[in-house]
């Protein structure tokens, strides 16, 4: 083959997989919305096909009939544990969030504890060095402190203003539109619900008969690779949506009993500690960040507070968790699907700015799952790199 013709080539591969890419962000910017409702109903249609199959086999129901308990059955189980679990999570973080508010109130304080701490640990420097970190550090806090005391002072203003209704009819209007801006998409959020329920209902029975339609635009050939792509991927990411979840309620018990021997020990204060080891658990899965985002500045706090009891507490929990997660991760996790970490915070970040908060997860789940296609081989964007076990080392040559 030519250079003109390899040339050739590469320009239509170009092209094509760039148009698939913007089809693909197309979709994801301003169809997903949109279609969301029959996607999620289409996706509860194939989970549900064993229930709907073992109720056709063991009774004389219909097919209509069975869906319809499938999918309400369902949705009943799904009601009951949010109900069962929503109540107390929402009034853990309800009284969580009033600590957070007692403890930004608080915040003179904890300038001063701060800045005297700081203060105290670089005394123990040489004299010379210990001065000038000292007027430094006297410095920049006596900045922090007007910061705070013009922040202060403007909404002491606001409020007085608010008292004499001199104010800006935008302090209350905007809390108000935000307010009625929800409202009016109740009824959207309320149509698209039963909406999702009624289709899912309705793909469940035809589920079959929709698969066959779908095969049959289809050659047989690529009706094979589709077919092969989401078995791969449903088995793949139940895989490891279980794995993870387990990792999760590890993680969440270990967090848990890390902090009730640190209460019983006198050292640990705090009444939600339910809401702060299933906040950090949930970070730890988070691709590229851990327990050690929210646990190593928290160490770095407590020592600079003073209490190095409760530093020394958090860092024995993190470097428990991070031994345990070595160990059960391999095995839970198979097939070891991760991506580089560069890659994966690259992903993250992308997916935060082309769609929000949502994309951090979506972005890093697409790559995962165009690598588990690539390297099965049903699509071709790159060449797979060879296995470690493949690579032999180069035989050296014995010296006479």
């Amino acid at each position: 083959m030519d250079s003109t013709e390899r040339k050739r080539k590469a320009i239509i591969n170009t092209v094509y997989y760039g148009i698939v890419i913007a089809l693909c962000f197309f979709f994801f910017k301003y169809a997903m919305g949109t279609l969301f409702p029959l996607i999620f109903a289409f996706i509860t249609a194939s989970l549900l096909q064993r229930p709907k199959n073992f109720i056709l086999r063991k009774t004389p129901i219909k097919k209509g009939l069975a869906s319809t308990l499938c999918v309400l059955g369902l949705l009943a189980i799904v009601l009951f544990f949010t109900a069962l679990i929503g109540v107390r999570v929402v009034q853990e973080i309800g009284d969580f969030v009033d600590y957070i508010i007692l403890q930004v109130q608080n915040i003179d304080s904890l300038v001063n504890t701060i800045e005297n701490a700081l203060l105290n640990f670089v005394s123990n420097f040489p004299e010379f060095l210990s001065k000038t970190l000292k007027e430094n550090i006297s410095t920049l806090f006596v900045e922090i402190r007007e910061w705070l005391a013009g922040r202060s002072s403007d909404f002491t203003q606001d409020i007085a203003g608010t008292l004499e209704g001199s104010f800006s009819l935008s302090w209350i209007t905007t809390p108000i539109s935000g307010v009625i801006s929800t409202a009016r998409q109740i009824p959207s959020i309320a149509i698209a619900t039963v909406i999702s329920i009624v289709a899912a209902c309705f793909i469940t029975a035809d589920y079959d008969l929709i698969k066959r339609f779908i095969k049959a635009q289809l050659t047989e050939q690529k009706a094979k690779d589709v077919s092969r792509a989401i078995t791969l991927l449903k088995s793949s990411l139940s895989k490891m949506g279980k794995a993870y979840l387990s990792i999760i309620i590890i993680t969440f018990i270990e967090l848990s009993i890390g902090f009730y021997v640190l209460r019983l020990l006198g050292i640990f204060y705090s009444n939600y500690i339910a809401i702060i080891s299933l906040a950090i658990a949930i970070i730890d899965i988070i691709p590229v960040l851990g327990t050690g985002t929210v646990l190593l500045p928290w160490i770095v706090y407590s020592l600079i507070t003073g209490n190095f009891a409760m530093a020394i507490g958090l860092g024995i929990m993190y470097a428990s968790i991070t031994v345990i997660r070595q160990i059960i991760e391999p095995k839970f996790v198979a097939g070891q699907l991760g991506l580089p970490p560069f890659l994966t915070i690259s992903a993250m970040y992308v997916g935060l700015k082309i769609f929000g908060v949502l994309g951090m997860f979506i972005a890093p789940m697409i790559i995962i799952m165009l690598k588990l296609l690539n390297d099965e081989g049903i699509i071709h964007l790159w060449k797979p790199m060879e296995k470690k076990e493949e690579i032999q080392a180069p035989v050296k040559k014995e010296s006479k």
